[in-house]
């Protein structure tokens, strides 16, 4: 299945954003695998990590689905606006717990590498994108190589290495 699925994405023209369609396989907990094909753009968090199942991904995975949890992209929030914005008395608990979580991974991690995270793992921009925040002072292989850093230190900091 892989194997066809290789076959299918090998021809594909990029779309007009730039993303392609690259096999993946998922070891499942009886075992086996389980094919799938996912769209990325070159570059990106999920393009250069995803065909690896390491200590690196589960934590940028994770920290990403955090911080989407605790909805610290969004001032109001969609149950917020779901309500009409009249009868919301307060926080929903798994976002306080994921708000809490992410507070304490940036301490642990500190301010500058937090923002270099957040960048990569959930706005989906490529080490290029962000050298070029940085005006000419760093290329992009060492934006490439700092995140790569910066993803081992959060594998630790969430456990997910020693």
């Amino acid at each position: 299945m892989a194997k066809a699925l290789r076959q299918k994405t090998r021809g594909e023209k990029p779309g007009p954003d730039g993303t392609v369609h690259q096999p993946r396989s998922k070891r499942e907990g009886d075992g086996s695998k389980q094919a799938f094909v996912v769209r990325c753009r070159p570059g990106t968090f999920e393009w250069r990590y995803g065909r690896h199942d390491n200590a690196q991904y589960q934590a940028g995975t994770k920290f990403a689905r955090l911080w989407e949890r605790a909805g610290i992209a969004s001032c109001g929030g969609a149950l917020h606006e779901a309500s009409g914005g009249t009868d919301w008395k307060g926080l929903p608990d798994g976002r306080v717990v994921a708000l809490d979580q992410v507070r304490q991974i940036g301490q642990e991690i500190g301010g500058p590498m937090t923002r270099r995270l957040v960048a990569y793992l959930v706005e989906g921009r490529t080490p290029k994108e962000i050298a070029a925040t940085y005006k000419g002072q760093v290329t992009d292989r060492q934006v490439s190589d700092t995140l790569d850093l910066d993803l081992i230190e959060l594998a630790r900091a969430m456990g997910f290495a020693a």
